[in-house]
C-alpha cells in the first residue's frame, strides 16, 4: 500500500487505544459502548486501512503486536490533542468547564494542596478538580502515563521527559511513642524499633538517602512495621515502643498527643522539598495551564 492512500479516522484511533489498554474486546465494549462484533469489525477496518496487523488472539485475550506497541504512544498523543482542541473550542464559545486531574503524595495531598485548591476553585467555579492521594512512586507513574495532568511529590526525579519544579519546603523530624526518651544519640536511635512508611514513600526515600550521609544504611534499621498512611503510623506509635520520622507539617496538623519529637545529639533535622512534576511533551488543556500559572504565582506565599 502506498503512503498516500493511508488515512486515519480518529474514532478508530480511540477504539485502538481502548482495546490496547483493556486487552479484551469484551472489556472494551463497556468503555466504547459498542457491541463486540462492531469493535471487531472496526478493528479489522483499521488494520486494513493502515496495512498492519495490530493484535493477535490467544484464548479469549487479545495481545498487541510490535506494530501496536510502536503506534500506541502516537495514538495517545492524537487523542490528547483532540481533547485539547475541544477544550479550546469550548473556551472560545463560552461553554468551557475545565477539568484537572492531580496526583499528590500524602503530605502535599493532605496538608498543603487542599487550601490552595479550595482558593483556586473559588476563583474558577467552572473547573472540576480530581485529587488522588497516593505515594510518590505511584504519582510519578500516573504523570508519566498521562493518568493525571500534574503531580506533587516528595522526591526529586531526574526523568528527562518531566518538568520538575520546587514548590514547598518541609522539615523531617524523628518522633517517638510511649517509653521512648526524648534525648538520644544517633547510635541509640538506630538500635530502636522503627515504624516506617512503605518503600515508595517520598519521606522514606528522602530520609534513607539523608541517613546514608551519616553512614547509616537503611538495611541496618530495626524495622518492625511498614504502613501506607501517616495517620496509621502515628496511631501505632502511640501504642508501641518505637520510633519513626515524619513531616513537621504532619505533627502540626495531627497533633502531638502521645507522640514526642526527639532531640538527636549532633543531628540536624533535614529540610526537604516538595516538587511539582508534569510532562514536557503532553499538550496541556486551558484549565491545566491556568492552574500552573496560579501555582507559580503562589510559590513564595506558601513556602516556609
Amino acid at each position: 500500500m502506498s503512503m498516500k492512500n493511508i488515512d486515519l479516522d480518529l474514532r478508530l484511533v480511540e477504539l485502538f487505544c481502548c482495546v490496547y489498554e483493556k486487552g479484551s474486546i469484551a472489556e472494551s465494549s463497556n468503555c466504547l459502548h459498542l457491541s463486540q462484533s462492531t469493535i471487531s469489525f472496526h478493528l479489522h477496518q483499521l488494520e486494513k486501512s493502515i496495512g498492519l496487523k495490530l493484535f493477535y488472539k490467544k484464548g479469549r485475550k487479545l495481545y498487541p503486536t510490535s506494530n501496536a506497541h510502536m503506534l500506541y504512544p502516537y495514538a495517545k498523543k492524537l487523542l490528547e490533542l483532540k481533547l485539547s482542541m475541544l477544550e479550546e473550542i469550548r473556551l472560545m464559545t463560552g461553554t468551557y468547564k475545565g477539568y484537572i486531574k492531580i496526583g499528590a503524595s500524602s503530605i502535599p495531598g493532605t496538608y498543603l494542596l487542599p487550601e490552595f485548591v479550595s482558593q483556586y476553585l473559588e476563583r474558577n467555579p467552572n473547573t472540576h478538580i480530581e485529587l488522588l492521594v497516593e505515594d510518590s512512586g505511584l504519582v510519578l507513574k500516573r504523570v508519566q502515563s498521562g493518568d493525571v495532568d500534574l503531580g506533587f511529590v516528595g522526591f526529586n526525579y531526574s526523568e528527562t521527559d518531566l518538568e520538575v519544579v520546587e514548590v514547598w519546603d518541609d522539615r523531617v523530624v524523628f518522633v517517638g511513642g510511649k517509653g521512648i526518651k526524648e534525648n538520644l544519640t544517633l547510635e541509640e536511635l538506630v538500635k530502636l524499633p522503627f515504624i516506617l512508611r512503605e518503600p515508595a514513600s517520598g519521606t522514606r526515600r528522602f530520609m534513607e538517602e539523608y541517613l546514608k550521609s551519616y553512614r547509616i544504611s537503611p538495611r541496618s534499621l530495626n524495622i518492625i512495621m511498614t504502613v501506607n498512611k501517616n495517620e496509621v503510623l502515628l496511631d501505632v506509635l502511640r501504642r508501641v515502643r518505637a520510633v519513626s520520622f515524619v513531616s513537621s507539617r504532619l505533627l502540626e496538623r495531627e497533633g502531638q498527643k502521645g507522640i514526642k519529637p526527639l532531640k538527636i545529639k549532633d543531628f540536624d533535622p533535614p529540610i526537604r522539598k516538595f516538587y511539582l512534576i508534569y510532562s514536557r511533551e503532553r499538550p496541556q488543556s486551558p484549565a491545566v495551564r491556568n492552574f500552573l500559572q496560579e501555582v507559580y504565582k503562589n510559590l513564595q506565599k506558601v513556602s516556609l
